[in-house]
């Protein structure tokens, strides 16, 4: 049985360890979480993370913890920024196929375990530096706990629940993290199991007050005001009010967040409408068939309440990737054994031949040229990506022909997992590796460290979020120019940042002042503060990645780009 986790994990490794560190950091969001840890470090400050020297209290500090002792082990580097989320989506598949293994057996463990690690929203986020990942880990482990004592092991199982819980609460928040406890509540009342008091024992609370409260509690000390900021900015006004996510965006709709929810678990959401009404089919005869009304309750709480809050966004949906493979591999599982009212094989088979016939003629559509032009602007080069992709989804479509005309669901999904562990190496970390060499804001950080003297003032125009990893090499303090952003509220409200954050009055006089000054603008030269400063003033030094380096000096040297 630890086989097949094992084999899983070592799938994973090689799918998210492999050219980690490939890929300078992407702006946003990694330079800003690096940037945190940097910080952390260097002040020795383990409690109140900071940015800019900008105090930042809207996550708690797990990853910034853990990313600290990777750059302290292996220097400040991507791979080293990016290791905790890969390893956790390494873990998450494992543990996914632990549960799957006790769920349904050998077979439903290693296809949930591989569908976990072989999606474009878990490969995606688990090869970024920011902490969803870690968080989905968290709360996967808390799962595992709570299966491991409603099979029996109640002790050694609620103490595993309780601690991941505790971790969950140190990677997001305590209220994102005791979001398990109404939908566990909710699987009790259906099942109509009392009492309950014996699932939170006191010995139990104890483990998560002792691992989390003491940060919520310190912070709170050290920076008065965090906790309501936590629970009323971040969590009340979004239950009102869309907000601005700097990396990401404006807050999904619920038809955006619906279908980015499908395409991030494609191809295993064809099969999703099966899986979730199977998971809520009556009887629940045992112990096992009980759990997976618990997984069914997880993804449809997770989903449904997402698609209806109005600050949706495209991450929130991982949280329920896992209990979704379950769900997913139980119907291939249960097609591949012939099983008593399983879904038939051709109706598993026909949406995901489909969807691979659909994908390969995307591919050549771009390897032709047909729609080449419009991804230029984004630095890709998208005949070499669609090349790989036309091989892959061209052989898999006529493997998947054979499968569905045979009926053969085992050959059907064994093509689909092959394709996507292929496809996404291949192609999706190729492409995320281009889009962040195109806009690295590297050439624009050596740019300016090559000409800043001591006494310069260094600008950035926009949310600092746009261009953070800049940070992790400029020493010098940098200005923030119209870019006060949701995430650094708290912290700009404080005195300590007066200095921090500058409006359009305080730069021109900082431009029109003897001494140097930089402005790296994030923003479109249509609408950037330089249209209102003296043209003759305004000297273009680089320009990459969609953002340009000016001084109010001219530069002997050759304009960069």
């Amino acid at each position: 049985m630890r086989g097949i986790p094992l084999g899983v994990a070592l799938v994973a490794i090689g799918l998210y360890l492999v050219g980690l560190g490939a890929a300078p950091f992407l702006d946003p969001p990694e330079g800003f979480h690096a940037e945190i840890a940097r910080e952390m470090a260097l002040t020795r400050d383990w409690i109140t993370p900071r940015i800019d020297g900008v105090r930042y209290v809207d996550q708690p500090p797990l990853l910034h913890w853990l990313v600290s002792a990777s750059f302290g082990a292996a220097g400040v580097t991507p791979f080293a920024a990016r290791l905790w989320p890969a390893l956790a989506a390494v873990g998450c598949a494992a543990l996914t196929a632990r549960l799957g293994v006790a769920l349904g057996g050998p077979r439903l463990g290693l296809l949930a375990g591989l569908m976990v690690a072989a999606n474009l929203g878990v490969f995606v986020y688990g090869r970024t530096a920011r902490p969803e990942l870690l968080f989905v880990f968290c709360v996967t482990l808390a799962w595992a706990g709570f299966v491991l004592a409603y099979l029996g092991d109640r002790r050694r199982g609620l103490a595993l629940f309780y601690a991941a819980l505790a971790l969950a609460m140190l990677t997001r928040d305590f209220l994102d993290a005791l979001a398990v406890v109404p939908v566990i509540a909710a699987f009790f009342w259906l099942t109509r199991e009392r009492p309950v008091g014996p699932w939170i024992p006191w010995w139990g609370v104890l483990i998560t007050v002792a691992i989390a409260v003491p940060w919520y509690v310190l912070i709170e000390a050290r920076n008065p005001g965090a906790l309501r900021h936590i629970v009323v900015d971040n969590h009340l006004y979004a239950l009102t009010r869309p907000r601005l996510a700097p990396d990401e965006g404006a807050a999904l709709g619920p038809v955006g967040f619906l279908s980015l929810t499908a395409l991030g678990f494609l191809p295993w959401a064809l099969v999703l409408p099966w899986a979730v009404a199977r998971a809520f089919r009556r009887p629940w005869q045992d112990a096992r068939a009980r759990l997976w009304l618990l997984l069914g309750v997880w993804s449809a709480t997770v989903i449904g309440a997402f698609t209806l809050m109005p600050s949706t966004l495209p991450h929130h949906a991982l949280v329920a990737f896992p209990a979704l493979a379950l769900l997913a591999a139980r119907v291939w599982d249960e097609a591949i054994e012939g099983a008593t009212r399983a879904t038939p094989a051709r109706s598993l088979l026909l949406p995901l031949l489909g969807l691979f016939v659909l994908l390969t003629f995307v591919s050549v559509a771009v390897l032709t040229g047909l729609l080449s032009d419009r991804y230029e602007a984004l630095g890709l080069d998208v005949t070499a990506l669609a090349r790989a992709a036309v091989a892959i989804f061209a052989l898999a479509t006529a493997a998947l022909a054979v499968a569905a005309w045979r009926r053969a669901a085992a050959l059907g999904v064994g093509v689909a997992l092959a394709a996507m562990i292929a496809f996404l190496p291949a192609v999706v970390a190729d492409a995320r590796a281009q889009l962040a060499r195109a806009r690295s804001v590297r050439p624009l950080t050596a740019a300016l460290v090559q000409r800043l003297e001591p006494g310069d003032v260094v600008m950035h125009e926009g949310a600092l979020e746009a261009s953070a990893s800049l940070l992790l090499v400029v020493r010098e303090p940098i200005r923030i120019v119209n870019g006060l952003q949701p995430n650094l509220a708290f912290g700009a409200a404080l005195a300590e940042a007066r200095d921090v954050f500058w409006d359009s009055p305080r730069l021109e006089r900082a431009w029109a002042a003897p001494a140097r000054a930089f402005l790296i603008s994030s923003v479109d030269p249509g609408r950037s503060v330089v249209r209102a400063l003296p043209p003759a003033s305004v000297h273009l030094i680089a320009e990459a990645g969609g953002r340009r380096l000016y001084s109010n000096l001219a530069d002997r040297g050759p304009a960069v780009r």
